[in-house]
């Protein structure tokens, strides 16, 4: 009978009290680990682990219909407004940006000044190393742009790159004194692009270790909700966002690292396709479930973010080939979308604030047209543990040559490397297979509707005093309950914010079939103009 994690004593790697301290946080998923050993074989419509990665190859996004059952494209509408959020430069969108910048109202000099001197005010920890000179040469170059009429898509935008993201020149540490000093000589592919475009890379963002660490302890403060926890593990990217630092910010997403910050932090964060963003040149966490995207404070900033860093990649084994449609303007209408809620393990663990938020949400989308079901997901739960196990394996796998400095690493990576490192090769390949069981509910789900609507966090920022006190079962059953199943099945997802809960910020989540990231957007910017 299995009654713990799948940590043992004895490797001569590990000093002995790590592999005590693995084996006392990783305890409380026993009964979760024998559920997935519990799994009766054979899997259905498998043939191999790697069943998985399969949308990679898909001829691309399935067409939605509409309620009247015939099919048509989602399409951009040439109509369609950039969304402004504040009065102050510093608090406009990157759509509103260059929109000033197009008429001449200001430009990225003025802009990139105003974000460094918010930063100067803004005592938050979410910028761990900053850019100003290259910044504010950046922007120079991109006034002049500006003058001659050869602006870029995102020319003068500055952007919040996540530390575990390669920046040519700026150090690039994964939030780790394993890699401290650390200056890369060349760009990720998605921060090049992102340079191509025109935009400025202003600083980068905090993160915990390796994006995988201890999440109370990367200092980062929730602007949103002063004195709660501001997520992880894109934290800085999230708490930069909502500070005003930046308009727009790069985030991972390996298990709900985009999409937990973002909703405490009442930002907006798209976790695309598997595969539609590359990821050479970024700190990996897991192979299989690790996804780079945008962050911003709107939906229409995401869709211009995508269109710039959405693409194959020759470096990048995993990353879709499939051509890029145009992310933006986003369509105004979305009558007619058939709107799936899940039944089952996911909401039954959100508090009666975030339900309430669900329910408003739902309701404003039947206003506009959507219909609105109930569809099954069986296998929620068992794509937390699926989740867990692929990631901490995959984990120590990256980490295989550091195993002799692990205590170095911070206590939850290296209980969590521990873990990887001592867990079998049986329940690795049973976790990967297993997949297929989460792919399947989610096929059938999208036989009947277009996308899918949860809440995203089960409640609003907690109290890193008190929350933190169930080992890593937390992170599965109170964190990243919604997010899980959609890193297992690679299916873009999306956190916009839809409410308040005592106060704080609360958000939905909306998924789409792969490569229907542009669905997620068109729902999600309607919610929020609503």
């Amino acid at each position: 009978m299995v009654d713990d994690w799948a940590v043992t004593r004895g490797c001569s790697a590990i000093p002995e009290d790590i592999l005590n301290l693995a084996a006392d946080t990783q305890a409380t998923l026993g009964d979760k680990l024998a559920a997935l050993r519990s799994v009766s074989e054979p899997f259905p419509n498998t043939v191999g682990p790697a069943a998985g990665d399969r949308w990679i190859s898909e001829a691309g996004p399935p067409k939605a219909r509409t309620a009247s059952g015939t099919v048509e494209e989602s399409r951009p509408s040439p109509e369609s407004e950039p969304a402004k959020v504040g009065d102050e430069l510093t608090d406009l969108s990157a759509a509103a940006l260059l929109d000033g910048y197009q008429t001449g109202a200001f430009n990225p000099v003025e802009m990139v000044d105003a974000c460094l001197t918010r930063i100067n005010d803004t005592d938050i920890g979410a910028a761990v190393t900053r850019n100003d000179d290259a910044a504010r040469e950046q922007a120079a170059r991109s006034a002049q742009r500006w003058r001659r009429g050869d602006a870029g898509p995102l020319e003068g935008v500055p952007v919040g790159v996540k530390d575990i993201i390669d920046t040519a020149g700026l150090a690039t540490t994964a939030g780790s004194s394993l890699y401290a000093g650390r200056v890369p000589p060349a760009d990720a592919t998605v921060v090049a692009r992102l340079r191509d475009a025109g935009a400025v890379i202003l600083a980068k963002t905090t993160t915990p270790e390796f994006a995988f660490g201890d999440e109370t302890g990367d200092g980062v403060t929730n602007p949103a909700a002063p004195g709660r926890w501001a997520g992880g593990s894109s934290s800085g990217s999230a708490a930069g966002l909502a500070a005003g630092i930046f308009p727009v910010a790069l985030g991972s997403d390996t298990g709900g690292s985009i999409r937990v910050p973002s909703s405490y932090c009442g930002v907006s964060g798209l976790k695309p396709t598997f595969g539609r963003v590359p990821r050479d040149g970024v700190f990996g966490v897991s192979w299989t479930l690790d996804h780079v995207g945008p962050m911003a404070r709107t939906v229409e900033d995401l869709g211009l973010v995508l269109s710039v860093i959405a693409g194959g990649s020759d470096t990048d084994p995993y990353a879709s080939d499939q051509p890029v449609p145009a992310y933006g303007p986003l369509a105004r209408s979305i009558r007619g979308t058939r709107v799936g809620v899940v039944d089952g393990w996911l909401p039954a663990g959100s508090s009666p604030g975030v339900a309430t938020v669900l329910s408003g949400a739902l309701a404003r989308l039947k206003q506009v047209g959507c219909t609105v079901e109930t569809v099954p997901f069986p296998h929620a739960e068992l794509a937390g543990i699926i989740a867990w196990v692929i990631t901490v394996v995959e984990f120590a796998a990256y980490h295989a040559s550091n195993l002799h400095r692990i205590g170095e690493f911070t206590p939850s990576a290296a209980c969590r490397l521990t873990a990887g490192a001592r867990t079998s090769a049986a329940d690795y390949l049973r976790a990967l297979r297993a997949r297929s069981l989460v792919q399947r509910d989610l096929d059938a789900a999208f036989e009947r509707v277009d996308v899918l609507v949860t809440a995203a966090t089960p409640t609003s920022a907690p109290d890193p005093a008190t929350f933190f006190d169930d080992g890593d079962r937390l992170w599965l059953d109170k964190v990243a309950r919604n997010f899980l199943p959609f890193n297992v099945t690679g299916n873009p997802a999306l956190v916009v914010p839809a409410g308040l809960d005592e106060g704080r910020p609360t958000a939905v989540q909306i998924v789409a079939p792969p490569h229907a990231d542009a669905r997620c957007l068109q729902v999600g910017a309607a919610l929020q103009v609503v």
